[in-house]
């Protein structure tokens, strides 16, 4: 090739890289803005442009949902409690709305149990009116009475124009005192049911209620509620009857807002109603038990902070988080489904029937009225239920403020996330583009774990909702995109490569060559392993009897079962030679127990050659057999060869020793021998081993100790077999004591057990021939082996 063409070829390879190269860095990048700017369009609708949703925010919510309710409910820290209109009370009183001259006894009750504030999530906007029973006395005075008719007219009149109930309902208002009585206002013309034409209609009775619970205000100079048009806005009211409003001296609006998927997880704190900031039935509730004020701060911006302000101490400030449009919405902390706040039926307040534990808890509570029985309620789902009351709702927001366990989304939560954000763009992204997908997909997970930890006890945890979709998605998109064009462009080369050399090479080796391609240079490493070699028993005379085409089939047959097992135990398949396999296990994947697994896969070997042999008999081919060495030691692993053709093998003594150890098994005749070295590595009990010998192969002078590696199925029972072991294992050391007579009688115990053990009548013969020549002083029961 010239010059000229090597250039080319070099730099276009270079281009192709750098283009590969700029489209991993382009698509992390695009997943960084795009997550930035949909969390800067989100911030700006959010706060600037006073929308209640958007997608992010769609996503985020729910993911709070399922926050709470992993973190499951929470128990209330104050004394806060409903008082129902459940199905007891209508039990007891009739189909709801029923008469308003049950209260005076059930406040009554109340308040001698040590009660200290009613709120009502209720309203009663129209006059009851005279009923039967309230003219039950006039009528039976007519009955009895003689004194003229128009005495019992005029009583009849005064009831006609003022309803016994009424007044009994405002005399029980009053005698209690500390009592929020409640109202509705509506944002939208299209609510109210008349459209009102002046304010004086609008909001009849606001003039009492600015009185008792218009808020301080500090705002700007130059601005007006008007201006800020994040508020909430009363375009109109319906509030109780005016005699009722003339009892209470204190009030608070029960008007929500739900999210789009209809979930209340805001409460509304203040609202412009008619001119003037009005508190909720929750916050003049706290404000009110707390014996605080409620000033609310403005910026430029909307509400910058809602405290409660102790009236005998302006020092003393309870700050309420609000959103950051700065609108005086509270995020609920909810504490559960229904009934996670205690229940009081009306029913017992009236009959004063509550139980001793009831009682202790109704001293110094604070009962929001409301009601829970089916048709009276108002059904305001939370995130953990979707049938929840909505009086149980503004219980919630009531117990958040007094423990001050509030959920938080501040403006210095946005910053956080857009500085995560950017992080995950510029610390992951060269490791989606230079990394490995498994290595970057763990790092993926560990973030993400992380960053659910983070969120568990140092934002969620303590307060703070965090979002945690955004980030994710990043990160996923980074790592899912990235990871596609990796297989797209790169994987496509590492596929054909694999297919060119998955029948030559394991998986094991095949995959260490793509995931480094300097593996493919010379040179080894020394690292312990486990080497097996097996070789077939007269292999001379069967290639002899058979056609190349014969005996080419039946090799195929031999190598294909005796390979898988290598491959599927992850050995490494080093060679053929010839009828011989050579193999070792440990490299290039370390395997803790590569003994074990070595020995284990010789066994599932002999076993298959058991099969084999069973297959060519009924073939008529010729009776095969094996033998199987192994030998674990340090040797040198790697790729070995020249420039031009190498492949990957192990050298060294250790594996020298492993091929002696398999022309061993014929002097033995058993089919596999494991050396000491081996022995040692393998888990105690997993084998049936047999102390074989003490020899000296050629070619090194240190005795090894061998043991054969024995197949169970071939005794009839595992007792039968143990006790062979133990025989000859009795018999070997007679035999080092020089104790002949011994040994030939338990090494004929063991012929007894088998009567083909080749290693007994080895034995025996040895034993025979030294009892007719004196052994030298020397002999240390080391056999020698002079040939290989």
């Amino acid at each position: 090739m010239s010059h000229r063409s090597s250039s080319k070829l070099f730099f276009k390879g270079l281009g192709s890289h750098l283009k590969k190269r700029a489209m991993l860095i382009g698509i992390c990048m695009a997943c960084m803005l795009a997550s930035y700017g949909a969390m800067l369009y989100h911030y700006k609708s959010f706060r600037f442009d006073n929308k209640d949703s958007d997608f992010v925010y769609m996503i985020e919510s729910k993911i709070l949902d399922l926050r709470m309710k992993l973190r499951g409910p929470l128990h209330s820290s104050s004394k806060i409690g409903i008082l129902a209109v459940d199905e007891k009370a209508i039990a007891q009183f009739g189909r709801w709305p029923f008469s308003r001259r049950y209260y005076a006894q059930a406040f009554q009750n109340l308040k001698n149990l040590g009660v200290r504030w009613i709120g009502f999530d209720a309203i009663f906007a129209e006059v009851e009116g005279a009923t039967g029973p309230d003219f039950s006395q006039v009528i039976e005075e007519l009955r009895t009475s003689r004194s003229p008719a128009s005495f019992e007219v005029a009583k009849l009149d005064k009831i006609l124009q003022e309803s016994p109930a009424d007044s009994s309902f405002t005399q029980a208002i009053a005698t209690f005192a500390n009592i929020v009585m409640g109202y509705l206002y509506f944002e939208h013309d299209s609510e109210i049911t008349l459209k009102p034409v002046a304010e004086n209609s609008v909001f009849p009775q606001l003039g009492p209620m600015k009185e008792a619970s218009e808020i301080m205000i500090d705002m700007p100079s130059g601005r007006t509620l008007a201006s800020y048009r994040e508020l909430a806005r009363a375009k109109g009211i319906l509030a109780n009857i005016p005699p009722l409003t003339g009892a209470a001296h204190h009030f608070g609006f029960f008007s929500n807002n739900a999210d789009n998927d209809a979930i209340n997880r805001w409460i509304t704190l203040v609202a412009d109603v008619g001119g003037s900031l009005m508190p909720s039935l929750s916050l003049k509730l706290a404000a009110e038990s707390l014996d605080r004020e409620i000033a609310v701060v403005f910026d430029e911006f909307g509400i910058n902070s809602l405290v409660l302000v102790k009236r005998d101490n302006p020092e003393d400030v309870i700050e309420i988080p609000t959103d950051a449009r700065g609108s005086g919405r509270m995020l609920i902390n909810h504490l559960g489904p229904s009934h996670s706040i205690p229940h009081f039926s009306l029913a017992d307040a009236y009959n004063n029937s509550f139980s001793k534990r009831e009682k202790k808890f109704l001293k110094d509570a604070i009962l929001i009225f409301g009601g829970t029985a089916s048709g009276t309620n108002d059904i305001r789902a939370n995130p953990f239920d979707s049938s929840l009351d909505g009086v149980e709702n503004h219980a919630a927001a009531l117990d958040n403020i007094l423990s001050q366990r509030y959920l938080l989304r501040s403006t210095s939560i946005y910053r956080t996330e857009l500085l995560i954000i950017l992080g995950i763009g510029l610390l992951f992204a060269p490791l989606m583009i230079y990394g490995q997908a498994l290595i970057s997909g763990i790092a993926v997970l560990a973030f993400l774990l992380g960053y659910l930890c983070v969120d568990k006890f140092f934002w969620f945890g303590q307060g703070t909702w965090a979002y945690l979709a955004i980030p994710s998605l990043e990160i996923f998109s980074m790592f899912g995109l990235t990871t596609l064009y990796k297989y797209f462009t790169e994987e496509r080369e590492r596929k054909k490569v694999k297919g060119t050399f998955q029948h030559y090479l394991s998986p094991a080796v095949i995959k260490q060559l793509l995931d480094n391609p300097k593996a493919m240079q010379l040179g080894g490493v020394k690292r312990e392993l486990t080497v097996l070699f097996s070789d077939m028993r007269g292999f001379t005379s069967i290639s002899e009897s058979l056609t190349p085409e014969a005996l080419c089939s039946m090799m195929n047959q031999y190598f294909t079962p005796m390979t898988s097992i290598i491959l599927r135990s992850g050995g490494v398949l080093d060679k053929y030679i010839g009828d011989a396999i050579m193999a070792f296990w440990g490299a290039p994947i370390e395997l803790p127990q590569h003994a074990d697994i070595a020995a284990k896969a010789a066994l599932d070997m002999m076993r298959a050659m058991d099969r084999l042999k069973l297959e060519f008999k009924e073939r008529g081919l010729p009776p095969i057999d094996i033998g199987i060495g192994l030998n674990t030691g340090f040797m040198s692993v790697g790729n070995m060869g020249s420039n031009e053709r190498f492949t990957y093998t192990v050298m060294g003594d250790a594996v020298n020793l492993g091929s002696r150890l398999e022309s061993l098994t014929k002097e033995y005749g058993v089919s596999i021998l494991i050396s000491e070295f081996t022995q040692k590595q393998l888990t105690p009990g997993h084998f049936f081993l047999r102390d074989i010998d003490d020899v000296r192969v050629k070619g090194k002078r240190e005795p090894v100790h061998i043991f054969e590696v024995m197949l169970p199925h071939t005794f009839r029972s595992e007792a039968e077999l143990r006790a062979f072991i133990d025989r000859f294992a009795a018999g070997r050391q007679a035999y080092k004591r020089q104790d002949w007579v011994a040994a030939i009688a338990l090494f004929g115990q063991c012929l007894e057990l088998r009567s083909d053990d080749v290693a007994s009548r080895l034995y025996i013969e040895r034993c025979q021939e030294a009892e007719l020549q004196a052994m030298p002083a020397s002999w240390d029961g080391v056999y020698t082996f002079v040939r290989k």
